[in-house]
Formats: C-alpha cells, structure tokens, sequence
C-alpha cells in the first residue's frame, strides 16, 4: 500500500510543478530614463510574478581609436551587470490586468499608423514592448512617450493609447527603485548604460551619488 502512495505521489509532484511554472503570458515593457525592461508573467495556475530587470555596464564608455585598440589587444570586454528586484505579486495582476482591458495585446504598431508613421524625433528614446501569449509573440515601439500628466498628453491617437500603457506602469511600480536598488549592490565607480533606442549613452559615478545620500 506504502509503495503504492510513494509512485502515485511521484506521478502528481511533477505534473503539479509543472502546471505551476507553465506560462499563460508575458509583458515586457523598456522604459526611457533607466536601462530597465518591466518583466510581468501571469501562469496557467492563476499565479502571477514580475521583476524590474535593471542593465548597466561597468566603466566609462570610452570609443577612442586607442581605447578600441587596446581593449581588442587584450580581450578586454566590457561586463555587463544585472539586477531584478521582485515585484509583489498582487500588483503584477493589476497591472496586467489594467494593460490588457486598454489593448496592450492588440495595440497597432506606429509604422501601420499613418499619422503616427510620420511623426519623427531626432535621436530620442523609445519606450518597447514585447508580448509572448501561448499562441504568438509581437514586438513594437514607440518614441519619446512618457506618463499622462497635465501639460504632455500626446495628440496622436495611437500614440495616446501607449501613453495610457505607460502611466498604468508608473502608476503601480516604482521604476526608480529598481535603479536605486541595483546601484546599493555596486562598487563605488562609473558605470554607463545606452538609452532605449541605443542612440545616446548615459554615463554615471556611483561614488558621487552615494556621497549625495549621506
């Protein structure tokens, strides 16, 4: 009889683990300032998780002839750094849930928007997102949109709709703290990172900000 139990407990863990972990969707959304990407993930279980993926990399970005040269002498490469801080589950199913009721599944690309289409910025940032559903995947991006507030509310149709998908985000997480948490962890040093549309390089010094604090 024990043995019996034993085998059919053997049977339903693994189908039980992996119902858990089976993924129903995935929203991955970059913002501007930060080098972050917003990770939300609801399971097939019904469960829900999220993370503020933060990328930074260590050192001043130096793109001199001689620095190219010498770090390619010495395979010297670049390390690359990155954070996750947790999101609390509860506020993961608001969210997405919040961002799927106003179309972020559907939403139309900017380049299948005539009016959006010729809208045109000069080396701005982008805001990207990523949709993975059991059954497709799409990518699309849109420059230079931030949160809803009184004096920026974008004229373009389309382009409201992703401003509304942005303010939801800001408006449930904390962006920043993801940064601030992953700067705590570092070294005291500079540190450089490419803005979302990879047009134009942020570099910072982590000493400085941490002399700030005290």
């Amino acid at each position: 009889m024990k043995n019996r139990l034993f085998l059919l407990l053997l049977l339903i863990i693994p189908f039980f683990v992996y119902s858990q972990e089976k993924i129903k969707r995935v929203y991955e959304i970059s913002v501007i300032n930060y080098p972050q990407i917003i990770e939300l993930i609801e399971y097939e279980s019904g469960e829900y998780s999220g993370n503020i993926i933060t990328k930074i990399t260590k050192g001043k970005n130096r793109t001199s002839w001689l620095n190219r040269t010498w770090r390619s002498l010495w395979r010297v490469e670049s390390k690359e750094i990155m954070g996750k801080t947790p999101l609390d589950e509860k506020v993961v199913e608001k969210v997405m849930s919040r961002l799927k009721e106003n179309g972020i599944e559907t939403i139309k690309k900017c380049s299948d928007d005539k009016e959006c289409d010729n809208y045109r910025f000069l080396d701005s940032g982008a805001v990207a997102f990523r949709i993975k559903l059991s059954n497709s995947e799409r990518e699309y991006q849109f420059d230079e949109i931030y949160p809803l507030k009184e004096d920026n509310k974008e004229k373009i149709e389309l382009r409201f709709k992703v401003q509304k998908l942005i303010t939801i985000l800001y408006e449930h997480i904390d962006i920043n703290q993801g940064f601030a948490d992953l700067l705590e962890t570092l070294p005291k040093g500079h540190y450089h990172w490419y803005r979302a549309s990879g047009h134009s390089i942020v570099t910072i010094n982590n000493r400085e900000l941490k002399k700030q604090k005290l």
